[in-house]
Parts: structure tokens; C-alpha cells; sequence
């Protein structure tokens, strides 16, 4: 995002999970470590419901997340992604 190659990225595997399922490889907070950067430079990082992040620093909770490029995107992108979500009932 923070090169411009990408204008959307979003990682949902967490919203997924099943409680009776082995949990599919998901992104941790430490794998988020560069979300100020990308912030900084105008990246807009949401949690999926489209608030701040606001996981646990550990090595173990799984972190759902979406980027957008900038606020522009997020306004087109964010009302489908949201809307997709809760048809699906992964917004629990």
C-alpha cells in the first residue's frame, strides 16, 4: 500500500474461524507493526467493522484487517466489503 502498488487489501481469515476448526494461518498484531507508517504516509488501516485496531499485543491473538489507499477508496470500497460481511454473518 505504502508503494502504491496496491489500492485495497483486506485479511479476513480471522472472522472465518470456526470454534470447532484448526485456526487457518491469520495475521497477528506484530505483523501489523508498520500500520503508523502507512498511516503516516495516508493509508487508511481499519479493523473489519471499520474501526481503529485495537488488538492485544501478543503473539497470538488473530488480527482481521483492511487497508485502503486512501479516504477516496475507502468511502467506494468500505459500504460493499461491510455490506458482503454481514450478508455472510461473518460480522458477529
Amino acid at each position: 500500500m505504502m508503494a502504491g502498488r496496491d489500492r485495497f487489501i483486506a485479511d479476513l481469515r480471522p472472522l472465518l474461524v470456526r470454534s470447532d476448526a484448526p485456526a487457518p494461518l491469520c495475521s497477528h498484531p506484530y505483523d501489523l507493526c508498520t500500520e503508523l507508517i502507512a498511516r503516516e504516509l495516508g493509508v487508511v488501516v481499519t479493523d473489519a467493522r471499520g474501526g481503529s485496531l485495537g488488538a492485544e499485543l501478543d503473539l497470538a491473538t488473530d488480527v482481521a484487517w483492511v487497508a485502503y489507499a486512501n479516504e477516496v477508496i475507502r468511502q467506494q470500497v468500505e459500504p460493499l466489503l461491510r455490506a458482503a460481511l454481514e450478508k455472510r454473518g461473518w460480522l458477529h
